[in-house]
């Protein structure tokens, strides 16, 4: 697997005593040059009434930190600002690694290292102003707005609205446990909340979280409406739970940056139609409650009205 994509392995160790412990090292690179290394570890015990946390150092999830950064190092590139980070944590008797590069330029990021296809998506010339006409979701973007419209209302509880019948959604887990030590098992999102425990560190408690998140689609209409505005990048997204309101920024499009701001149901009875299969989107980094954690995002060519 390349580099730059988000990662999970695991392996059978015989450390049995711990509930929860974890390695990260997270740099910083500017324009071919480290400027920051940070190395955090420790291990989390939970309890029916409490979580007692240390600082722990493990040295075989640190070492499992280091070999996994210096193979992400092979990837920095002039030329731009660049995240690195390696971590590995053990739950129970399994240990799991992962591994993820984030790429900004002028502004703009992307969960991946190809500097080339981000200029190259940068360099999208601007047509036309968005004033509510159709929207093209290309580069698998819809899946943004699917994880703040229906993965996050899931996390929340939020009441069911009407998706498209054609329209499938999943929490697709690719590590066998989370963080609380339960099995993993694929959610269809549009009936229930994601079923993973994560946690970005030991000193976090654990939240139900999305993980891998694939739209997919089957007798969808194949929808491409005159003078649509395509979108390529999103810059960022988020659902309020009180208003059910739904909040995407675009960062790259033929229309330019603009936000879109809709309550939840207007987004379920907006999307019109699809075509292929779902496309990886360079994203996303979820924040939810302080904790960042990597989301897989997957969805084919989306219209919306």
């Amino acid at each position: 697997m390349a580099p730059d994509a988000q990662r999970y392995s695991s392996l059978t160790t015989h450390h049995s005593s711990l509930s929860f412990a974890i390695a990260s090292r997270d740099e910083l690179w500017l324009n071919g040059v480290r400027v920051e290394s940070r190395l955090s570890h420790g291990v989390a015990r939970d309890f029916s009434s409490r979580i007692d946390a240390s600082d722990d150092f493990d040295e075989e999830l640190v070492h499992a930190c280091d070999e996994l950064i210096a193979r992400l190092r092979r990837s920095v590139v002039d030329g731009a600002r660049m995240r690195l980070v390696a971590g590995a944590r053990r739950v129970r008797e399994v240990v799991m690694t992962e591994a993820t590069i984030t790429t900004t330029i002028g502004g703009v990021s992307i969960v991946g290292s190809d500097v080339d296809a981000l200029r190259t998506i940068l360099a999208t010339p601007r047509r036309d102003e968005w004033r509510g006409q159709p929207i093209i979701w290309r580069n698998g973007s819809a899946s943004v707005l699917l994880h703040e419209a229906i993965g996050h209302a899931a996390e929340h509880d939020a009441p069911p609205v009407a998706w498209p019948s054609w329209l499938s959604v999943h929490d697709e887990p690719s590590f066998p446990i989370d963080d609380c030590g339960n099995d993993t098992r694929v959610v269809d999102l549009t009936r229930e909340a994601p079923a993973c425990m994560r946690r970005e560190s030991f000193r976090d408690v654990p939240l139900r979280r999305m993980t891998n998140l694939i739209a997919r689609t089957s007798g969808a209409p194949a929808s491409s409406p005159a003078q649509a505005v395509e979108v390529f990048l999103v810059a960022g997204g988020s659902y309020d739970p009180l208003t059910d309101v739904v909040s995407v920024d675009v960062a790259v499009s033929t229309a330019g940056a603009f936000t879109i701001r809709k309550p939840r149901a207007e987004i379920a009875a907006s999307i019109a139609g699809a075509i292929g299969e779902p496309i990886r989107y360079p994203g996303v980094i979820c924040s939810r409650e302080g904790q960042e954690l990597a989301v897989g995002s997957f969805a084919p060519v989306m219209v919306t009205r």
